[in-house]
C-alpha cells in the first residue's frame, strides 16, 4: 500500500467511527447515507478542495454543497477531522445548542456553505454559485453530493439543464449511488438508472 493510499484508509477509517459514535450517541440520525459518502468526501477533501480550515471564509476556496443535508454525520466528521472545529465538537450532534445539527447550518457551523435538508435544492444553490463565480471571474470549484434517491426530483433536472446551457465547467455533481433510499431500493421506489445516460442527455461530460 502506498503511503497516499494508507493516509486516505486511515482517514476514511477515522471518519467512519466518528460517524457511527456520533449517531449512537445522539440516538439519531443517519447511518447509512452518511457511510456510502465516506470515502467521496475522504479523497475530495485531502486531494482536490482547496480550503484553509483555519479561514473557512477564505474567498478562494472551493465550495462544497451537501444536498442530501440527512448525511450531515459525514460532513461534520470531515470537517472536526480537518480542523474547523474541535473533535469533541461531534459529542454534542443533534444536541439543543449545539452547532452541529440534524441538518447542516452555516449560520452556525463554519465550512458549511449552505443550510441544507430540502431534498432536491443542492444542485440549484450549485449551480448559482458557480455561475457567479464566472461572472465576477473568480477561480474557485464548486462540488456538490447528491443522493441517487434525491435526483428523483424534478428541481435536480432543471438545474442540470440550467448548468449545462450556461457551460458552468467550474462546477462538478457527484451522485452517492448507494441504491437505496429511506423507502426502500431505488428501483422498487422510482428507477432512476441510468445515471450517467441521463446526465449526458443533458449535457453534462458524466
Amino acid at each position: 500500500m502506498t503511503e497516499e493510499k494508507k493516509e486516505l484508509t486511515n482517514f476514511a477509517r477515522a471518519i467512519r467511527r466518528d460517524i457511527v459514535t456520533m449517531i449512537a450517541s445522539a440516538g439519531s440520525g443517519h447511518p447509512g447515507g452518511s457511510l456510502s459518502a465516506v470515502d467521496i468526501m475522504t479523497v475530495l477533501t485531502k486531494r482536490y478542495m482547496k480550503f484553509d480550515a483555519a479561514n473557512p471564509n477564505w474567498g478562494k476556496r472551493d465550495r462544497f454543497i451537501l444536498s442530501k443535508g440527512h448525511a450531515a454525520p459525514v460532513l461534520y466528521a470531515t470537517l472536526a477531522k480537518l480542523g474547523y472545529f474541535p473533535k469533541d465538537t461531534l459529542k454534542t450532534f443533534r444536541k439543543l445548542h449545539s452547532i452541529l445539527q440534524g441538518h447542516p447550518d452555516c449560520t452556525k457551523t463554519p465550512g458549511v456553505e449552505i443550510s441544507t435538508g430540502s431534498l432536491g435544492q443542492g444542485l440549484s444553490i450549485a449551480g448559482g454559485i458557480a455561475l457567479g463565480a464566472k461572472i465576477k471571474n473568480l477561480d474557485f470549484h464548486t462540488y456538490v453530493l447528491l443522493g441517487d434517491g434525491e435526483i428523483q426530483e424534478g428541481q435536480v433536472w432543471e438545474a442540470a439543464m440550467a448548468i449545462a446551457h450556461h457551460k458552468l465547467n467550474n462546477l462538478t455533481a457527484i451522485v452517492d449511488n448507494n441504491n437505496l433510499q429511506i423507502d426502500g431500493s431505488i428501483p422498487e421506489v422510482m428507477n432512476i438508472y441510468p445515471i450517467t445516460d441521463k446526465f449526458t442527455a443533458f449535457g453534462w461530460d458524466a
